[in-house]
């Protein structure tokens, strides 16, 4: 993976392992690339098209890696069917990037806290109580709040991917506090990590929030892209609060796990454990904080609540889905390019170059495309 602020550039077709129809379309992107690359200026910041042309290729590159042969020969048809003009191939890398940004990097807000503070054997029982059929695709799925208080319970109060408590669980629950005691852990402050994001609008984008049908159609339009229609279900309305798309992490990893920093590949044969994939090439860097910087976690319900059905880990596929787009965003640049979009688009005032200025407002523009490719 290139480290962060780095992406890569489309190597030659002879150089890509591909069959000859997939490199036929390689030619394509590259013309593409070459184009976008040519009409680049010195001040133009965003690189709109060029990493909406290199957000396809690597798109088409991963699925053919993963054996995810439904999504790559879609993606396949969408390169062909722009018939080698360079602005059609551009529109679809636009329409894919709004895509990741409307599921992806939509900002969770955090929910509040129960302030009448139950005993913890009271909490646990409203939770068991109400959950039992949450993953039936006819139950209207959970709110915010109850999806923190859901993934807290089913992760044992801690970050499933360093182990540390939940803060706010061992301040309001003795029982919680006494087990961190005694395994001489650690705390720190939590939130809820969502595989796809948890809530509809981009608030200030363009001073206009993206509506329900917007988020829906992208849920749908990356998921059939994967061949995954049917998963789409899971994830509308609140259901995008169930225990399948969701997970307890601390805070600090969360913002990275969001901006596809790091994100979880599937050990095979493994169940439900992970590797940990990192954009920095020292791991134990990034992982500064721990002393042992952990490589690979294994999800499990807390032995505690295991035996109650509702009980779900995260979903392996959506997390499978996730991982693929997380390794684009990088290799294209497209992460990077959010992020940076996101970062001035909130800073605006703080702009002094009206270049700049105008390129940034020229890219949120194109943040307006229609949902449908």
């Amino acid at each position: 993976m290139p480290p962060v602020s780095e992406s890569w550039p489309l190597p030659p077709s002879n150089a890509i392992g591909l069959d000859l129809k997939s490199r036929k379309a390689w030619e394509v992107l590259l013309s593409a690339e070459r184009e976008a690359l040519a009409a680049l200026k010195a001040k133009v910041k965003y690189q709109d098209k060029l990493v909406a042309v290199r957000l396809v290729a690597w798109f088409l590159k991963d699925f053919w890696e993963h054996q995810r042969s439904t999504a790559y020969k879609r993606l396949l048809l969408k390169i062909f069917s722009c018939e080698g003009v360079v602005e059609k191939v551009f529109q679809l890398g636009l329409v894919l990037r709004n895509h990741l940004i409307r599921v992806f990097y939509a900002p969770t807000p955090t929910p509040s806290e129960d302030a009448s503070r139950p005993s913890y054997d009271q909490h646990t029982q409203n939770i068991l109580m109400s959950i039992p059929n949450v993953n039936a695709l006819e139950n209207e799925g959970r709110t915010r709040t109850e999806a923190r208080a859901d993934t807290l319970l089913r992760d044992g109060h801690k970050c499933v991917i360093t182990g540390l408590y939940d803060k706010t669980s061992i301040v309001n629950f003795p029982k919680i506090a006494a087990k961190a005691k005694t395994e001489r852990a650690s705390m720190e402050g939590t939130q809820v990590a969502y595989l796809f994001s948890g809530t509809v609008s981009l608030p200030g984008l363009l001073s206009k929030p993206t509506d329900i049908v917007a988020y829906a159609a992208s849920i749908l339009a990356i998921l059939q892209m994967f061949g995954l229609d049917s998963v789409a279900d899971k994830l509308l309305g609140k259901r995008v609060n169930n225990l399948c798309n969701v997970m307890t992490m601390i805070t600090s990893l969360h913002d990275d796990f969001e901006q596809f920093i790091f994100w979880l590949e599937a050990v095979p044969g493994e169940e439900h454990t992970y590797n940990l994939v990192t954009r920095y090439p020292d791991i134990e860097l990034f992982f500064g904080q721990l002393s042992q910087p952990p490589r690979q976690v294994k999800f499990s319900v807390d032995p505690e609540v295991r035996n109650n059905a509702g009980m779900k880990l995260p979903d392996s596929e959506l997390i499978a889905v996730r991982a693929a787009c997380a390794r684009v965003a990088a290799m294209s640049g497209v992460a990077d390019h959010i992020r940076l979009l996101m970062q001035d688009r909130d800073n605006v005032e703080t702009l002094t170059d009206s270049d700049t200025s105008i390129h940034l407002l020229d890219s949120l523009l194109f943040l307006a495309l229609p949902v449908e490719a």
